[in-house]
């Protein structure tokens, strides 16, 4: 279990622990963001009757006499109930409303001219033109989203047309996020000797909020086992456990302890990576635990590389992912036998390629560096380096 594992082993052993989180109702104002639990299908055709596409008039295309001049009866708007078009006159018609029975054409106002009560057009309407018939858009019964799809503001537009509401989504997993260290003060706090403001606890919570999980603090723990014992018992409601800190090889990193304390074990621990080398799954009660390196860079890179795609298998959502080949503009320096993910900002050339250069400088305590980077670079640990010109797998932030 002490031996160094490669990438996609430890990511195997994360996802092995996912669980697909039950399914809830939420209205459809509120789901933006949330994930589909199930596909959603039409209930009925859209439009659900044959409509105008543009204001005009509507007619009988057989009707219309050499001289092209109807009489002109009435109009029909949106949300009208129009009765059958009586035979040999046109009625004026606006955009969206529904064609009466009998007409099978309609002729836009740009092409007609008005003469009190008749109206001429400038040339023969084909039969058809610009009516939207019934299921133009959507027939009954077609599927429109599918499950696992996050929904987003043009997926609300399909759900509002369908009449999805309430929405059946995944529940969001519940994330426990625990930064550890005696010497970590709040963002807000000023510092006195020795001590550092825990970027980590609200870097995860953020992180872990916009892969779509509820966040359970961010909690802190000093390093003693007493501590670690109390903030692990605040997480009994959690369904996976995110620590950042504590996993290293320091006479004070006692999550290795405290999470076999309370009954939970451990199936890897330390990574053929950089950064992130220590880090560290496991469970406890059934609940993925995750060691994530204290350091900002680390802790950030592994949350992207293992926690995103654990709760993205959570919610039903792929977990692979998504990469694109990036040729890198400056060399990038690394060590044989570790794949490194180096922070790295891209631009597209006009030929459709996209190119990487490093987003600062590539220490694991740089926090910086995460702001600057449009994602992370694959560099794969039989690289002995990474050149100029290297073609790389270039891995966007989730967030």
């Amino acid at each position: 279990m002490d031996a160094l594992v490669s990438v996609d082993y430890a990511l195997r052993a994360v996802l092995t622990m996912a669980r697909v989180t039950p399914g809830e109702a939420v209205r459809l104002g509120d789901a933006v963001g949330r994930t589909l639990a199930e596909p959603v299908a039409s209930r009925e055709s859209h439009p659900p009757f044959d409509a105008s596409a543009m204001d005009g008039v509507a007619l009988r295309v057989a009707d219309l006499p050499d001289s092209l001049t109807l009489p002109l009866v009435g109009a029909v708007h949106a949300g009208d109930v129009p009765g059958d078009l009586p035979p040999g006159v046109a009625v004026a018609i606006m955009t969206g409303a529904p064609v009466p029975a009998g007409a099978d054409a309609v002729v836009p106002v740009e092409r007609i001219t008005r003469d009190g009560d008749t109206v001429r057009l400038d040339a023969r309407p084909a039969v058809g033109q610009h009516i939207r018939t019934t299921g133009d858009a959507l027939a009954a019964g077609v599927e429109v989203l599918a499950a696992g799809t996050v929904v987003t503001p043009g997926a609300v537009a399909v759900l509002a047309a369908v009449g999805a509401d309430p929405v059946w989504v995944h529940s969001r997993p519940r994330v426990a996020v625990i930064a550890t260290g005696d010497e970590l003060v709040d963002a807000a706090s000023p510092l006195s000797p020795g001590q550092i403001r825990d970027s980590n606890g609200p870097t995860l919570a953020a992180m872990a909020e916009a892969a779509g999980a509820a966040v359970i603090g961010p909690l802190r723990a000093r390093d003693t086992a007493a501590d670690l014992a109390r903030v692990l018992a605040e997480t009994r409601d959690a369904d996976v456990i995110v620590f950042a800190g504590g996993v290293s090889m320091g006479e004070r990193d006692g999550v290795r302890d405290a999470v076999e304390a309370a009954g939970g074990s451990w199936t890897l621990w330390g990574v053929r990576q950089r950064p992130g080398k220590p880090l560290a799954v496991g469970v406890l009660d059934g609940r993925p635990v995750i060691g994530l390196p204290g350091n900002p860079v680390s802790a950030a890179v592994c949350f992207e590389v293992y926690v995103r795609p654990l709760l993205a298998a959570m919610l039903g959502r792929p977990a692979d992912a998504f990469t694109e080949p990036a040729v890198l503009d400056a060399p990038i320096s690394k060590k044989a036998g570790l794949h490194t993910f180096a922070r790295v900002a891209v631009r597209r050339y006009v030929e459709g390629r996209l190119h990487a250069l490093p987003a600062g400088a590539q220490g694991s305590h740089v926090a910086h560096s995460l702001a600057l980077a449009d994602g992370l670079a694959h560099l794969p640990e039989s690289w002995p380096d990474a050149p100029v010109g290297s073609v790389v797998a270039f891995q966007r932030w989730g967030w």
